[in-house]
């Protein structure tokens, strides 16, 4: 059946996942081994939520390209909606996994803007003693979870000066220095002023902003 992201999510806090414990093992030549190493858990809980949709028959088609964007494709008729981004972080501290990579998703944008609409399913997990919980649960958007930085307009993973990918704020802490975007444009606007700024791909980003526009009207019959 079709569901959309929303749904998912519903259906998610249903089952009580947030007061749900379970474990993470490796099982090998009669030995099993729980994990508590935390570099893993992204990829293997991507692979628990897959079985989860076909447990409950949930409609979902996956890239040819596991790497590609995004990781579910939720419509099985349509490649530019219902698409679902999952994300993984330590509850334990900030979040900071990767959004996106930060080129390769501007490039993108330019005649896929409607990636803009994709919805993030993010969970914070806890990991202790060998113990996994899921702690937190959001559905968010792209603007919804980035903001600026001290040193951009979009917050970045930096590495000697190259910006590798897009790394959120901490939208759920009322804390945080810097808060998330309010809207598309205002986040696309600040991709555009990232990408001005950025030695890199000045010279190239003159028009970016101009064809992500059209581009999303052309896709979707709405302006940002």
């Amino acid at each position: 059946m079709f569901l959309t992201a929303a749904q998912i999510y519903d259906l998610l806090i249903e089952n009580k996942i947030t007061n749900s414990f379970g474990n993470i093992k490796f099982e090998f030549l009669n030995l099993s081994v729980n994990i508590r190493e935390k570099s893993a858990i992204g990829d293997l809980f991507q692979e628990w939520f897959a079985q989860w949709l076909e447990t409950n028959d949930i409609e979902y088609r996956t890239p040819t390209n596991t790497q590609e964007f995004p990781d579910f494709l939720l419509d099985s008729q349509s490649n530019i909606k219902n698409l679902l981004e999952v994300k993984t972080f330590d509850y334990s501290r900030s979040a900071n996994f990767d959004v996106a990579n930060f080129e390769a998703y501007n490039r993108s944008l330019r005649t896929q803007a409607y990636r803009l609409d994709a919805d993030y399913l993010i969970f914070a997990y806890l990991l202790l003693d060998g113990q996994f919980k899921i702690e937190k649960l959001w559905l968010k958007k792209i603007w919804q979870i980035t903001g600026k930085s001290d040193k951009y307009p979009m917050k970045c993973q930096i590495k000697q000066g190259t910006i590798y990918n897009i790394r959120p704020v901490s939208w759920y802490s009322q804390r945080a220095k810097f808060k998330p975007f309010n809207n598309r444009l205002e986040f696309v606007e600040a991709l555009h002023q990232t990408l001005m700024k950025y030695p890199k791909t000045q010279v190239s980003s003159n028009d970016w902003l101009n064809s992500v526009l059209q581009n999303y009207l052309s896709h979707t019959g709405q302006r940002l």
